[in-house]
């Protein structure tokens, strides 16, 4: 009997998680029918080869993507350009570039592009697809392929799913179904044809059948996007409505193979344009791989059997919401992880795999769906700052693997061979390859030890050495007595330990926000969207009401959106704040001060906050699309509304430069609806491995803005208390300026401590002097 060792493993320092339990679904790792069923060439149900436009370019078959005549493995990650500003794209290019990637993936968020409503589904004058074109033809620059995936759906934890704000003013009275938004109402189909037609026009050119044979281009094109969600129209006439995407795409000169995910009415198609479409696996298993993401192979292979694997988001961290940990301290997100679910998915056989995300970023300005802190580093490979850790050292070692292996892997076949394991905690599948070659992954869930043993099976003792939930592959060519494990890490970066020079971050003072001189009356009935303001920043409202009266304010309360916290109104009278009486899911109750026998009236000034548009589409989020209060009544009629729109430009002006306004009180609030904190600080000078970031410790909600530029969101519940500063954005000649809105909470609105931190690109941190 052969006997084959590997003694070593290198632990890279992250914490283990001590609770020990095996998360191997055995009923998973049982169920052989799908893959008997997707081995078996002779039972796939054909695609015609009609769906390939220029299948000399690319296609596919039921195990790979086939370019310019070649197997090809998709190792592809993504990367959101409209959450890193453009002069960092390059940076952050070169370092998906460098971890092995061969392809970007990214959405188009159609409300980033068209934030103004245009006249008519003709009127393509507010569309401004600058960004895309840039980013394509850097993609293609760096020798990248290129996954498109412009919706018009995209989630992403981004405003509204990537609709525009003023798009629901479109909907019709009448529709045939409650909810408008990923529907086949013939009217908001016409838009998608107006969105598709811009995107078309720019992306057709940089298709990879566009360019000469040996470049980069476009090779997928995704319509719609995780589509089972939706369930408030029928099957049948969601397959027609992805088939009117599809068609629209072939319309505009989309060549390339058409793709989908977590859209069961694009699989099994037997004819016609969704024929030749593909649905990606989507899956996000954290410590249970083989349960969560093997079952849902096994579902794929079941019902798209001619297609190849592809994953169009496999784990690559995770997002954070208010109220979680940040995504490197959530459970079930360590490097160890990407590396168990990549070789999972190789077993499996997958032909294509995206990273969501290998890029992390920031969602700038009130950019963030509702709930959405202001990061989205992800626990992405490559960070906020574009920083790269040990995740994306993994990635390197992986990619090497799959550059070699990738496409033999998933030409194999796959065999669940007996075996005997040392360590029952440890399982063996194998891939044998045409040829007789074998790749033999081993793997385990459990995650509270190390694992030394050996695994007998095919007359060979492979002794193994495992990190907790590690996972290795040995490959072992046909007729050798010995073989090579992989992956192989690179060494672990040196990092550099020396301080950085501290940074004074000075205070320039606080004042009490200065209350509009200029306001704006709203028409009955109407919100801030019909004058075309789509921000969801803090807006002032004026009205007034009799003294001792019941305000009512409709608003959206907790839980009422996708369990989401509720808006906040804050109500001052006289000078002074008038707490909520009582709330309801819709509405907030204020006792306005003074005699109700009286029958005097007095101003009553409002503030709101609203906490931003949800990434889901559904009845209850376009219910309460439109930005401000549903209503404000008294005595049970409506109030007459003023409203000012300031907030965002005074944080825009004041952290822009020229002198700071007077740090007086102006509105002689006792307790102001809304206060600005003011701060400078000086860069240590041109170098490019120093990245900022604003460390605030605060009470109350509000904006952060910095030299002009939006940062993003900070809330006083967390968990994000550091803000990414893009280094593009700072001065390097001139005094940087901070700018904090903060609206008071339960503790206040008030910064306690800001300082400025510098991180070195290795991650190295260092808290400057305040």
């Amino acid at each position: 009997m052969a006997k084959i060792t590997w003694l070593s493993l290198a632990f890279c320092g992250w914490t283990v998680v001590t609770s020990a339990q095996n998360m191997t679904d055995l009923a998973v790792m049982n169920d052989k029918s799908a893959d008997r069923q997707v081995l078996n060439i002779g039972t796939n149900p054909p695609v015609a080869d009609t769906v390939f436009l220029h299948p000399d370019r690319i296609r596919y078959d039921h195990r790979c993507f086939q370019i310019e005549g070649k197997d090809v493995f998709i190792f592809s990650g993504s990367f959101h350009y409209f959450r890193v500003p453009r002069p960092l794209w390059a940076d952050r290019f070169r370092k998906l570039k460098a971890a092995g990637f061969n392809c970007v993936e990214t959405y188009v968020p159609w409300n980033w592009h068209e934030r103004n409503m245009p006249r008519s589904v003709r009127d393509d004058s507010q569309i401004d697809l600058g960004d895309l074109e840039a980013f394509l033809q850097m993609a293609e620059d760096f020798g990248l392929y290129v996954i498109l995936r412009p919706g018009p759906y995209i989630c992403a934890e981004w405003s509204g799913g990537g609709f525009p704000q003023w798009l629901m003013r479109k909907k019709p009275e009448e529709t045939a179904y409650k909810v408008w938004l990923q529907s086949d109402d013939p009217e908001f189909m016409r838009w998608n044809e107006h969105w598709y037609r811009a995107v078309c026009r720019v992306a057709a050119p940089y298709q990879l059948t566009e360019k000469p044979v040996g470049g980069k281009g476009i090779i997928l094109f995704q319509v719609e996007n995780e589509f089972n969600r939706v369930n408030w129209f029928p099957k049948e006439a969601k397959r027609g409505y992805l088939e009117q995407l599809a068609g629209i795409a072939r319309k505009y000169g989309i060549e390339v193979p058409v793709i989908t995910c977590w859209t069961d009415e694009s699989r099994n198609v037997g004819e016609g344009v969704l024929n030749g479409v593909v649905d990606m696996v989507n899956s996000y298993p954290r410590w249970q791989v083989e349960k969560n993401f093997g079952r849902l192979v096994n579902l794929q292979m079941k019902t798209q059997p001619g297609k190849p694997l592809v994953s169009g988001e496999l784990q690559g961290g995770w997002c954070c919401e208010l109220g979680w940990p940040l995504s490197w301290d959530q459970d079930g997100l360590p490097p160890v992880q990407t590396q168990n679910l990549t070789l999972y998915a190789l077993e499996r056989g997958f032909g294509a795999l995206n990273f969501y995300m290998v890029v992390g970023g920031t969602n700038f300005d009130d950019w963030a769906a509702r709930q959405q802190i202001t990061s989205y580093d992800y626990a992405a490979a490559i960070g906020e700052g574009g920083m790269t850790n040990e995740r994306y050292r993994r990635f390197r070692g992986l990619s090497a693997f799959i550059r070699e292996h990738g496409t033999r892997i998933a030409r194999a076949d796959l065999d669940y061979v007996p075996y005997t394991s040392t360590d029952t905690d440890v399982k063996l599948a194998v891939r044998i390859t045409p040829d007789g070659d074998r790749y033999f992954f081993i793997r385990t869930e459990e995650r509270s030890r190390q694992h030394f043993g050996t695994i007998y099976t095919q007359g060979l003792a492979l002794d193994f050495a495992l990190e907790p939930f590690g996972a290795m592959v040995y490959y072992l060519p046909s007729g050798a007595g010995k073989g090579t494990w992989y992956p192989r890490l690179p060494e672990p970066q040196v990092r550099d330990m020396r301080p950085l020079p501290s940074v004074e971050l000075k205070q320039e003072g606080v004042m009490e926000d200065r209350l509009p001189v200029e306001w704006t009356r709203l028409r009955d009935g109407e919100t801030v969207d019909n004058d075309g303001i789509y921000g969801r920043h803090f807006i002032y409202y004026r009205t007034s009401a009799y003294r001792g009266s019941m305000l009512e304010v409709g608003r959206i309360g907790k839980s009422v959106m996708n369990r989401s916290a509720a808006d906040t109104v804050l109500v001052a009278v006289d000078g002074k704040l008038v707490p909520i009486d009582r709330e309801t899911p819709e509405k907030a109750y204020y006792r306005i001060p003074g005699d109700s026998a009286s029958r005097q009236k007095t101003d009553v000034l409002l503030l709101f906050e609203n906490r931003g548009l949800h990434h889901h589409t559904n009845a209850a989020v376009e219910a309460h699309w439109k930005i401000g209060p549903d209503f404000v009544r008294s005595r049970g009629e409506d109030l007459p509304l003023r409203y000012a729109y300031t907030e965002k430009a005074c944080g825009e002006r004041w952290s822009a430069g020229g002198d700071w306004p007077h740090l007086t009180s102006v509105s002689q609030l006792e307790n102001p609806l809304l206060k600005w904190h003011f701060y400078s600080f000086e860069t240590v000078g041109d170098r490019d491995d120093v990245l900022y970031f604003l460390r605030l410790e605060h009470a109350g909600n509000g904006f952060v803005y910095v030299n002009g530029h939006c940062i993003g969101r900070c809330y006083q519940e967390g968990p994000q208390r550091e803000y990414y500063i893009p280094e593009c954005w700072l001065h390097q000649d001139r005094p940087n300026r901070v700018a904090v809105s903060l609206r008071p909470c339960s503790q206040g609105n008030a910064v306690e401590s800001a300082l400025i931190i510098l991180k070195k690109q290795n991650s190295r941190q260092v808290i400057c002097a305040v």
